[in-house]
């Protein structure tokens, strides 16, 4: 199986949008309302958004034997370095794929930048993910959308 990791084009917006809906119904499904989910996605993942997160950020695309089966978003600013997105499709996970995406995101970064990711609590395959790769907790929050309550907690990986 051949594994590559490129940027993503305007034309993997279609793939990008269906690996986000199959990856969150699996990774949510005990966590958020079926509602929050689509209300998120329909949001956060519109052609729209995602042309313009394109066109601002790093957003990498994984595709193996030539189908898209992950991504990868970065954003930068100068407030911190948000890796806002690792997503596999359910089939693809726990097989070094989200592994060997974060590392080309870390590959965007410098020797003592700060790379801070934000998941919901309870999402327990996340957690071990970034522990695994050596983040560590930073806090936890709750924060409101979708007229839902976020338990959400931040962990940071010093590069």
């Amino acid at each position: 199986m051949s594994v590559n990791i490129r940027l993503a084009k305007i034309e993997d917006i279609t793939a990008i949008q269906q690996i986000a809906k199959k990856s969150w119904a699996k990774t949510y499904e005990n966590l958020l309302p079926v509602s929050v989910q689509e209300a998120y996605l329909n949001e956060y993942y519109s052609t729209e958004q995602l042309y313009h997160k394109l066109k601002i950020t790093f957003f990498f695309v994984l595709e193996t034997d030539n189908e898209l089966v992950g991504f990868a978003n970065l954003y930068r600013s100068e407030r911190e370095n948000d890796l806002s997105a690792i997503y596999l499709l359910p089939d693809f996970q726990q097989k070094g794929m989200g592994k060997a995406l974060l590392k080309k995101v870390i590959n965007q970064l410098q020797e003592g930048d700060e790379l801070v990711v934000y998941l919901e609590k309870g999402n327990e395959q996340a957690e071990m993910f970034y522990k695994n790769n050596g983040f560590t907790f930073l806090e936890e929050f709750q924060e409101t959308f979708f007229n839902h309550t976020f338990n959400t907690v931040k962990m940071s990986l010093k590069i």
